[in-house]
């Protein structure tokens, strides 16, 4: 009987410790240390998993919080590179006035070349490529229109790849063809198959460079999260010549919005009133739709918040402040903006949208969209779920301490 009696109380603590070691649903806080994180100190590099992390970094100046030796611009050290398999360089512009050439688009960062030689040295795995364009830069449309201008465009692209030991382009058009709405650069009808033609020439030219360097160069180019540009352009057509494209997640509310709503949601919020609401998934069903593999697809994770001023509560107590009217837009705060926010004392609270699985802080007046370690998780999640081919941050700039790159990288395991 005894014997019984111990094998039964052996089978009880087996089945307590498999309780215990159950994976936990995220809980309505935001822990930076929790189980889930055991065994990943920051400062310890671990291998890259399945899917391709990259994060885009700025060439304007850095927060000052964050800056070192009275330089405002990021240097090598800052880099942790041991979270990323691409650091994509943001941006180079395009001077229409000289053969379409590149151009830094900041000029006091001046030995930006030697930091990014640094980081490769510091981290040979880590590939370092060149993002041309951005929102609102011009000279897409009239070189891609011109076949010599084309021609030019790629050969000063490869120039840049192989002087600066370059691994990749991203072609930031913002964007060709255009939305019906209207768009603050130039743009064409002819757009749409000239956008095709001009990564073509970019990827031969990249190939025929390889010939001689004994490399590959990857291309991508940044799609917006909407329907519309599925419809003007020929979508299909550039995910069979680049390597990826870099859906952009994000800003589905902003500064233009007149009332509150979620930066970068995962998932629709049937109560959003703007156009039935938005949502990633929506955007990557739409994508898939269109017959994108979903290897070819990299979903955009935002580093940065969305914030509005003279935010009543509403009448949802679960969710206060959210989809209200606003009196006034704050600004999109960084990572170290939002959690000095969150500390005691400041005012605000944090909620959770679980519908739409998003964050948000509200102090009564004030309301804060922002991505946090809990979203990281269902994003990366998601993106697996779909066999997405990677995750990519928008921009290293707003989260300088990589405290969030490293939920990224821990996650996408």
């Amino acid at each position: 009987m005894k014997r019984w009696l111990l094998v039964f109380s052996i089978i009880i603590i087996f089945l307590a410790l498999c309780a215990c070691i159950e994976t936990a649903e995220p809980s309505e806080k935001d822990p930076v240390e929790d189980d889930y994180f055991k065994g990943y100190p920051l400062d310890t590099p671990f291998e890259i998993g399945d899917l391709e992390i990259a994060t885009y970094i700025r060439t304007w100046p850095i927060p000052a919080a964050a800056r070192e030796g009275g330089s405002p611009y990021w240097n090598a050290g800052m880099i942790k590179g041991e979270y990323l398999s691409d650091l994509i360089i943001a941006f180079a512009l395009i001077n229409s006035t000289d053969g379409y050439s590149l151009y830094i688009s900041d000029p006091g960062f001046s030995n930006i070349w030697n930091e990014v030689a640094e980081v490769k040295a510091n981290h040979p795995h880590l590939r370092v490529n060149i993002s041309v364009g951005g929102y609102g830069a011009e000279g897409f449309s009239d070189m891609a229109d011109d076949p010599a201008l084309r021609l030019s465009f790629a050969a000063n692209v490869c120039q840049w790849l192989e002087s600066y030991d370059l691994d990749g382009v991203d072609i930031d058009w913002e964007y060709p063809v255009g939305p019906e709405w209207g768009s603050n650069i130039k743009v064409r009808p002819e757009d749409r198959q000239n956008y095709i033609t001009l990564l073509q020439d970019l990827r031969d030219a990249m190939d025929i460079l390889g010939e001689t360097t004994g490399k590959y160069y990857r291309l991508f180019t940044a799609v917006p999260a909407s329907n519309w540009f599925l419809t003007a352009n020929d979508v299909k057509a550039a995910a069979e010549i680049v390597d990826k494209l870099k859906l952009m997640s994000y800003d589905y509310y902003g500064s233009w919005s007149n009332r509150t709503g979620h930066n970068a949601n995962l998932y629709r919020n049937p109560r959003d009133p703007a156009w039935g609401g938005w949502s990633t998934d929506q955007a990557v069903r739409a994508y898939l739709a269109a017959q994108i593999p979903p290897q070819k697809i990299s979903l955009g994770v935002a580093f940065y918040g969305q914030g509005w001023s003279g935010v009543s509560q509403g009448n949802n107590a679960s969710t206060p402040g959210l989809f209200q009217m606003r009196t006034g837009f704050w600004r999109s705060p960084n990572w170290a903006d939002i959690q000095e926010l969150l500390l005691p004392g400041s005012g605000y609270t944090r909620y959770w949208d679980d519908v739409a699985k998003a964050p948000f802080i509200y102090n009564g007046g004030r309301w804060v969209s922002y991505t946090d370690h809990e979203q990281i998780r269902y994003l990366t999640g998601y993106a697996k779920e779909k066999n997405l081919g990677g995750v990519f941050v928008w921009e290293y700039g707003h989260d300088m301490g990589a405290e969030l790159l490293r939920t990224l990288a821990i996650s996408s395991q």
